[in-house]
């Protein structure tokens, strides 16, 4: 293959996660249309968002595994089939269920390019660059979601919500071109896969998502469901610690100088993933956008997020985590606040400004958390704590849109049952939830 080029590999693990991002957004603006030509609610269409995040989440905790076992080639063209083809049957989804199983299969490769970009850079970079690096793979995390919205708000609006799976379809295949000749093999390891602790994470994270979408509709399901998430929460973690070789070696979370990062990084991808999904509906349903209307809204303040990320990036390589990590979430929470706020009044300068808020202050937090705790681990520990930290944050993009559309969902059926026109109710449900998100912010 020739002399290894860094750049072009670093070019296609940034790409991919560019495009797992991307694909965590690819039906928000759909969502409407799916609801209409299929006649399922809101808690049944965002299942299309949560169930992807469920699969995807599984993928990132059995990536610990798969990076120690497998040839790094091996992986992203596993990956990269598995996105293609989820993608290629989207295009053709003629139901409901069809659909779902297409977002499973996406989910199941583009699950794998988050971690392996992280792990990658983690292999290849310089300790004292890493900030920066970070940095730029939190960009493409970012941008993803950023450009979902304006660039399949044009497609729903110009051709079919069906022709949003022609991005990562033409992407990845642009991709794998490149990594033909780019992708090489890392180090790597024997290990041996615990399906026992597969299992137990699955059932986590669907009871978790399921129980915080159901709680206010049909609270005892919701209390049952979460507390079955709980349980096999717990049991996952002890046999984690009794097995040979565990799914994820949870022993960086005994770290001081860790496990509190990973909670910060939770924290700020909860906010981010929320406003993802919470923004479009609030715009298309409670101002009557378009849906490329209302990605172009979306557009500014994320990438304002990202440019943000890089600048954290870089302060974050010369002066440490202080202040940054405080004035973050402070800027988290005073955004979120203010969109609450705002939200009743219908302005569309207000949210916008609201938003732009919020989404730098998790600009100034997301990199910079990750970071944080990384750099302090030794090499050996790379691949768990990569697993730990992309683990948290894809629980949070399950949680968030589970709990947030449910609390809208909620709050705008009890509005409109009190005579309010389904504008206001949107509002309404939107201000509640957004206020949620606000409180989690600033604990």
């Amino acid at each position: 293959m020739g002399k290894p080029n860094n750049a072009l590999l670093l070019f296609v693990v940034y790409g991919s996660a560019f495009l797992a991002g991307f694909c965590e957004n690819l039906m928000n603006m759909g969502l409407m249309d799916v609801m209409t030509e299929f006649s399922v609610d809101s808690l049944t269409a965002q299942w299309l968002v949560t169930g992807y995040m469920i699969v995807a989440t599984v993928m990132v905790t059995v990536m610990a595994f798969l990076f120690r076992r497998f040839k790094l080639r091996r992986l992203f063209f596993v990956g990269s089939a598995l996105c293609i083809a989820g993608s290629a049957l989207g295009l053709v989804s003629t139901g409901f269920p069809v659909l779902m199983i297409a977002r499973f299969i996406q989910a199941a490769g583009l699950g794998m390019f988050i971690p392996m970009m992280m792990n990658t850079v983690l292999l290849v970079v310089p300790k004292n660059k890493l900030g920066s690096y970070m940095a730029i793979g939190g960009c493409m995390i970012s941008f993803g979601p950023a450009f979902a919205p304006v660039v399949c708000g044009a497609l729903v609006t110009a051709l079919d919500w069906r022709s949003v799976f022609l991005v990562p379809l033409v992407g990845m295949v642009v991709l794998t071109a490149v990594g033909v000749f780019h992708v090489r093999n890392l180090q790597n390891s024997k290990a041996s896969l615990d399906v026992f602790s597969l299992v137990l994470s699955a059932l986590f994270l669907f009871c978790f998502s399921f129980g915080l979408a159901q709680i206010g509709a049909t609270p005892l399901p919701a209390a049952v469901s979460l507390a079955v998430a709980v349980v096999s929460a717990i049991v996952f973690v002890l046999r984690q610690r009794r097995v040979d070789c565990p799914l994820i070696d949870l022993s960086p979370m005994t770290r001081l100088s860790f496990w509190p990062a990973t909670l910060l990084v939770f924290v700020a991808m909860l906010t981010t993933f929320s406003l993802s999904v919470l923004l479009p509906l609030y715009f298309e349903g409670a101002l009557g956008m378009s849906a490329l209307y209302a990605g172009l809204v979306i557009l500014v303040p994320v990438v304002v997020n990202s440019a943000f990320t890089l600048i954290a990036g870089r302060i974050m390589d010369r002066r440490g985590e202080w202040p940054l990590l405080p004035a973050g979430f402070l800027m988290m929470t005073v955004g979120a606040v203010l969109m609450g706020a705002v939200a009743p009044t219908m302005s569309v300068t207000g949210m916008f400004a609201a938003s732009l808020v919020a989404f730098i202050g998790v600009g100034l937090v997301f990199s910079p958390s990750q970071t944080a705790g990384l750099r302090t681990l030794p090499p050996r520990m790379n691949p768990f704590g990569v697993a730990l930290m992309t683990t948290f944050t894809q629980i949070a993009a399950c949680a968030g849109p589970s709990l947030f559309i449910g609390i809208l969902s909620n709050v705008q059926a009890g509005a409109i049952a009190g005579g309010a026109s389904v504008q206001l109710a949107t509002a309404s449900g939107f201000s509640s939830a957004i206020m949620v998100a606000a409180g989690i912010a600033a604990v």
